[in-house]
C-alpha cells in the first residue's frame, strides 16, 4: 500500500536516505535542502510510504489561489513500481478539495525528459515555451 503521510519532528530523518539515481541527481536538490526550504517558504512536506516504508519525498506549496508541486522523488531502488505515480495521485485528489487551489502546477527541467513524461502521464500540460530551461505545466483534471 502506498500513502502520503506529513512529515513532523517524529519522522523527517527517514526521508534522509532517500537516493536518486545519480543521472537524476542534478534535476532535484537533497531532500534535506527541501525541508529546509519548507521551513523558510510556505511549502508542505510529505514522505512517501510503502508497506510502512519510506521510499519517497513529495511536497507542495500555497501561492495565492495556485498550489505548486514542488517536489516528488522515489528512492532509486522503488522506482518503476508505480508509487510516484500513487503519492502524486493521492496529492491531487487532496489539493483538488482544498478551496484555495484554483489551480494546480509544477515545473521541472526542460532536460527532464522522465519529468516531462510522468507528469503529462499523470494529466499536467505544458504551458508554453520554456523559460530559463524551466518548463511550467498545469494539472488538468480528467
Amino acid at each position: 500500500m502506498t500513502q502520503i503521510i506529513p512529515l513532523d519532528r517524529y519522522n523527517w530523518e527517514l526521508c534522509l536516505d532517500i537516493k536518486l539515481k545519480p543521472e537524476q541527481e542534478s534535476f532535484l536538490p537533497p531532500v534535506l535542502y527541501s525541508l529546509a526550504q519548507a521551513k523558510f517558504e510556505n511549502l508542505t512536506p510529505y514522505g512517501i510510504l510503502k508497506n510502512g516504508k519510506m521510499v519517497g519525498f513529495l511536497m507542495y506549496g500555497e501561492f495565492g489561489d495556485i498550489c505548486w508541486v514542488n517536489r516528488i522523488l522515489i528512492d532509486k531502488d522503488y522506482q518503476g513500481m508505480g508509487i510516484g505515480s500513487k503519492a502524486l495521485g493521492t496529492l491531487l485528489d487532496k489539493l483538488r478539495l482544498n478551496y484555495r487551489c484554483r489551480e494546480i502546477r509544477t515545473s521541472y527541467s526542460a532536460d527532464n525528459k522522465a519529468a516531462s513524461e510522468f507528469f503529462g502521464n499523470m494529466g499536467f500540460k505544458e504551458l508554453g515555451e520554456p523559460v530559463n530551461n524551466e518548463v511550467i505545466a498545469v494539472f488538468e483534471a480528467r
